[in-house]
């Protein structure tokens, strides 16, 4: 069965460490979405942040921010234990990888839904993870982009190494086509938190892939 992974977008570092206590009663794998209000025009918490967090979850930071490697300083590879950048952001992503990987994390490539899966296939094997958005990035509740499916199914015919992830959009509507496209770990953000009843949320999606 599919991991289902909660993803968190904060701008305040208190209500971020406030969910991943809340998380760790629940889960053992979150992602943190960080976002610099330049590849995206969001704003999460600061990278200068990072540092005060505390949790035993295993934790990826999904980076949408213009210049990834600045970001890597702040990164504790006791709290974070994997790190995806954005293909779209990085001229040099070997560079990058190597550098992610040196700095004693796991290393992923995320990739926009608009963006080919031909960008990202001659790194592919030299990373943890793939990461596909289903949606435009920057906030979340924003609309799924269903053919996205059908890059993860080309991209998982051809590529067996990395986990495959999708971020974006995912409901219990839609939860079952994206396990059964080949997706490893679903990020999912607004449908767990959206009332407040993550351990319910949680199951309802699990429910949905048995």
């Amino acid at each position: 069965m599919a991991n289902i992974i909660p993803a968190i977008l904060e701008s305040d570092i208190h209500e971020l460490q406030h969910k991943l206590d809340l998380l760790a009663e629940v889960v053992d794998y979150a992602q943190i979405d960080l976002m610099d209000g330049q590849f995206v025009e969001t704003v999460s918490v600061r990278p200068e942040e990072l540092n005060s967090l505390r949790t035993n979850l295993f934790l990826e930071a999904h980076l949408m921010v213009k210049r990834p490697a600045e970001w890597l300083p702040f990164l504790n590879p006791d709290v974070f234990k994997r790190i995806y950048f954005h293909i779209e952001a990085v001229p040099k992503p070997a560079e990058l990888i190597s550098a992610i990987k040196e700095a004693g994390f796991e290393v992923g490539l995320a990739i926009n839904p608009d963006t080919p899966i031909e960008a990202i296939k001659e790194y592919a094997e030299y990373v943890d993870g793939v990461l596909f958005l289903s949606v435009v990035p920057g906030a979340q509740g924003r609309e799924f982009h269903p053919e996205v499916l059908a890059k993860i199914k080309e991209f998982s015919l051809e590529f067996t190494g990395p986990d495959i992830g999708l971020d974006g959009g995912v409901t219990e509507s839609n939860i079952f086509s994206v396990a059964e496209a080949g997706v490893t770990n679903i990020c999912v953000g607004s449908a767990i938190f959206a009332n407040g009843d993550i351990r319910n949320n949680i199951q309802q999606l699990k429910d949905k892939l048995s």
